[in-house]
């Protein structure tokens, strides 16, 4: 697996020197531990963008101060006998902001009943009312169902069923199953940056139920809800219902705009850095060290969304905020929806160790937890391998899929924006012409194609981004790649016809 390493050709220290200190950290912080296998060095080189020789001269310092070791005709490994021991980073934990205070309730009109039964308000669309009548259907975040690993699934379940029973008939830890979330630190320390331990990761059932326990358990610290315009709907409108302020920030081809944060204190800011939603851009590494400059400063937190992050195609794998944060002000929320399938309802939340002690408890209170069999059958499927020769699998799939949706768009719409093509399960498609997207939406719409603006997508857009009007959502990892390439030629032909 490739290493999620970060270089800052502003940084004082050389290249080498950079790989060298964040292996040898990852080391020692033992998210890689003992006996692990490192990317050979011309993989390694690829992924960052750098000479081999950078890669090579780093490696025989940490050869030479003991911490690889070579296996004749095997590879390269974390040595078995560490020079320094296995250290482990700790993390300062945030000072709790003030308190804000309580918004009033509104005076009931009527009955109670009354009250409630009018109570309707808008909640984000997670699919499409047409989707049975269309032949193809590019939704956002829809997984391929056949990729799905059936066979290993179902051994592992079964398994779990006639050894685990005892778990069946008791209360698990609202947490969540520690060898699940000793599994997804594991996976988080090599794959993502983010350096972490069982006791600061919360399960949930999905980013949506993650961002219900966030929402809730900062609500008497938090009054003020930052997020980037376009987002997604359900984090927006979740916040905005519990009775937080919401200011929105541009979004341009770097991310979100951290010139524009407003200057409040104790907020709370929603971000999706890695491929944010719906743009599929990704925030820069400046713009990711100045918001956290920005949470620091103004005693904010900061909620990172993960939702695709599992699927990278060009480039090394990315950093994440929380593995660039060192004063405990990040809460990563990750799912499985995107890699296995949004049914299991299994998803993850990363804090610091007082702020996850905090949500567990929540948790508890809100339902004692999520289902054992699932938790036990996904650590289960982590710990094995199967996980990452999944992802292997279906990324290698998705990419096929995203490399002829572009080909066919850039052949029959000569002139368009693509963005987000480096990562995820969609991108974005910017038409050149005014209004031309909900046109086009319209005419595919009626010859059973599924084709979506940003707000029919799922996303909010504040009422003053107007830039983002235009843009098109296109869902590939679940088109098969002869249906996208012939959907693309008919939008083309309704194009010029309507």
């Amino acid at each position: 697996m490739p290493l999620a390493l970060v270089l800052d050709e502003a940084d004082s220290r050389t290249l080498q020197d950079q790989v060298f200190d964040q292996i040898r950290e990852m080391i020692l912080s033992t998210r890689l531990k003992a006996g692990h296998p490192i990317p050979g060095s011309r993989i390694l080189a690829e992924h960052l963008g750098v000479s081999r020789n950078t890669v090579t001269i780093a490696y025989e310092k940490l050869f030479s101060e003991g911490y690889l070791e070579v296996r004749p005709n095997v590879g390269t490994f974390v040595a078995r006998d560490l020079p320094d021991g296995a250290l482990t980073l700790a993390v300062a934990a945030p000072a709790a902001p003030a308190p804000a205070p309580a918004a009033a309730p509104p005076p009931l009109a009527g009955t109670v009943v009354d009250h409630v039964a009018a109570s309707i308000f808008p909640v984000q669309a997670i699919e499409h009312p047409e989707t049975g009548q269309l032949r193809t259907d590019f939704w956002v975040g829809r997984v391929d169902r056949r990729g799905f690993p059936l066979t290993e699934w179902r051994r592992i379940v079964d398994l779990k069923l006639r050894h685990g029973l005892q778990a069946q008939v008791r209360y698990g830890n609202p947490q969540g199953d520690e060898q699940l979330r000793r599994a997804i630190a594991d996976h988080l320390g090599l794959a993502r940056g983010v350096g972490c331990t069982p006791g600061e990761i919360v399960v949930v059932g999905g980013s949506q139920d993650g961002l219900m326990l966030i929402a809730q358990a900062l609500r008497p610290h938090c009054g003020v809800m930052v997020h980037e315009s376009p987002c997604y709907q359900g984090a927006r409108f979740l916040f905005e219902r519990m009775g937080y302020a919401c200011r929105p920030v541009p979004v341009d081809r770097d991310g979100l705009v951290v010139e524009a944060l407003p200057e409040v204190r104790n907020a709370v800011i929603y971000v999706t850095p890695s491929h944010q939603f719906p743009t599929g851009v990704t925030l820069s590494l400046p713009r990711r060290l100045k918001l956290l400059g920005w949470a620091e400063r103004t005693d904010s937190l900061i909620v990172e969304d993960d939702y695709d992050g599992d699927f990278r195609y060009e480039g090394g794998p990315l950093t994440a905020l929380r593995g660039l944060d060192r004063t405990g002000r990040v809460f990563y929320l990750g799912t499985f929806s995107k890699s296995m399938g949004p049914g299991l309802r299994l998803g993850f939340i990363v804090g610091s160790g007082a702020s996850a002690a905090a949500l567990a408890r929540w948790k508890h209170l809100f339902s004692n937890g999520t289902p054992w069999i699932v938790q036990a059958a996904m650590a289960e499927f982590l710990d094995s391998g199967a996980f990452q020769r999944h992802l292997r699998r279906i990324r290698s799939l998705y990419r096929q899929r995203r490399d002829v949706l572009i080909a066919a768009i850039t052949r029959h719409f000569p002139g368009s924006g693509i963005l987000g093509r480096r990562g995820g399960m969609h991108l974005s498609w910017q038409l050149p012409e005014e209004g031309s997207a909900r046109r086009l939406q319209r005419l595919a719409l009626g010859r059973g194609i599924g084709i979506y603006t940003a707000e029919s997508g799922g996303a909010y857009l504040a009422p003053g981004d107007a830039g983002h009007r235009d843009l098109l959502m296109m869902g590939y990892a679940a088109v098969e790649e002869d249906q996208i390439a012939r959907a693309v030629e008919l939008l083309a032909e309704l194009d010029r016809e309507g």
